[in-house]
């Protein structure tokens, strides 16, 4: 049976407990009461606020000022939720600032962020709405939705590229191609005989105008240095018969260098004709390739060197003739047969032999003119080949670089 001293104590316990729970509740609730804040309110639009519970905090640039008291529907459009929030009285609450919601954590909770306002900017009265903001998390959600928007449209496109109709078409494609670089072969290994027997032709022209340029040059030597002899020994007893005979070596002189200048000229438009006939089919050919192989050029450019040392050594070859001892002293005789003679009281076969001298002279010069400008047209050629050999060389390697060429044809 409990006595009575413990029933007191009992009740004293009690009493004293009661107290002080009452003084807490009244020094909490108190303070809340006495505390003074301002009231916003935030709403948004077709926005979803799940996370978001009375009680909920309220921050500003990441310092808590106050809670949320209400969410509530609007119920003149229920696309609208507006929070009201309550601050700790003098919060700087600018016009320009904007409130977003920010989650609180890994648990889904979320609070209130109030961020932005500038200084120039009006306060806000209290019982206004703050504009509503974007946030990150909302940003990166509406990027994530354009990015899959994107990615089903590329996929829609690559199923569209992939299908039966294109996988025949580029099976065609690659078809044609494979012939096309069929008959590129063959016409370029035809184009490479051409090269091979315009070089042979060139050397062959080229041996045959040495051949009648040192026949020439031996008998203007001999026949000059037959008349300057006898001219020489025999200059007081010049008659009729030493007349005509040098009118004779100069008809004869002028012919056979007439002869020679146009076989010289032919034969330069020959060679000047075939060089050009071979570039056009080859610019013809290069036109219509549409694609190449490393190993073609690789030929093409040797054929090209080879043609071109042929080409070059025949041009050395004509020079060289042209520069012998031969005819330097075909030129030297024909000044000292002309200084006799002008020593002379002949003066009518001085005279003619002076004319004699000068259209040899001419006819050297012009043939040295021919010559050198054949020169010029076959390295006018070698040039052309030298180009059309690098536009080869360029050609290979966009195709090595870019197969994708041969597909869209440009």
């Amino acid at each position: 049976m409990v006595s009575k001293s413990t029933k007191v104590r009992l009740g004293i316990f009690l009493a004293v407990g009661s107290l002080l729970i009452i003084v807490f509740a009244a020094a909490v609730a108190g303070s809340r009461l006495v505390q003074k804040r301002d009231i916003y309110y935030i709403q948004f639009e077709n926005y979803s606020v799940s996370g978001m519970q009375v009680g909920g905090a309220v921050n500003y640039q990441g310092i808590k000022v106050g809670r949320v008291e209400s969410i509530k529907i609007d119920p003149k459009d229920v696309t609208k939720i507006t929070l009201t929030v309550s601050v700790e009285a003098g919060t700087p609450i600018k016009a320009d600032t904007e409130a977003v919601l920010t989650l609180v954590g890994i648990t889904g909770l979320k609070a209130v962020e109030i961020r932005g306002g500038t200084n120039e900017s009006a306060l806000l009265k209290p019982k206004s709405f703050i504009k509503v903001g974007v946030s990150i998390f909302d940003d990166i959600s509406d990027r994530a939705v354009s990015i899959a928007e994107k990615i089903d449209l590329i996929a829609a496109n690559i199923n569209e590229m992939t299908g039966e109709e294109n996988r025949k078409n580029i099976a065609t494609i690659l078809a044609q191609t494979s012939l096309l670089l069929q008959t590129t072969r063959e016409n370029l290994s035809t184009t490479l005989v051409s090269f091979n027997k315009i070089a042979n032709n060139t050397a062959e022209l080229t041996e045959s105008i040495g051949n009648n340029l040192n026949k020439l040059t031996d008998n203007l030597t001999k026949n000059v240095d037959n008349i300057t002899l006898s001219t020489t020994n025999n200059i007081d007893n010049l008659t009729n018969e030493t007349r005509i005979s040098l009118e004779t070596l100069t008809k004869t002189l002028n012919s056979e260098l007439v002869s020679i200048t146009k076989n010289l000229e032919q034969s330069i438009n020959e060679v000047t004709s075939s060089s050009t006939s071979l570039m056009q089919d080859t610019q013809f050919q290069v036109n219509n390739i549409g694609a190449n192989t490393d190993r073609m050029i690789l030929e093409t450019t040797k054929q090209i060197i080879a043609t071109s040392a042929n080409i070059n050594s025949s041009l050395d070859k004509v020079n060289a003739m042209l520069n012998t001892p031969g005819v330097d002293s075909l030129m030297t005789n024909l000044g000292t047969l002309a200084g006799k003679l002008a020593q002379t009281d002949l003066n009518a076969m001085v005279t003619e032999l002076s004319v004699t001298i000068q259209k040899t002279g001419t006819l050297v010069s012009s043939l040295n003119r021919l010559v050198a400008r054949g020169q010029g047209d076959i390295l006018d050629i070698l040039d052309s080949m030298a180009e059309t050999s690098d536009n080869l060389k360029e050609f290979s390697r966009q195709i090595s670089d870019t197969p994708s060429v041969l597909i869209r044809g440009n």
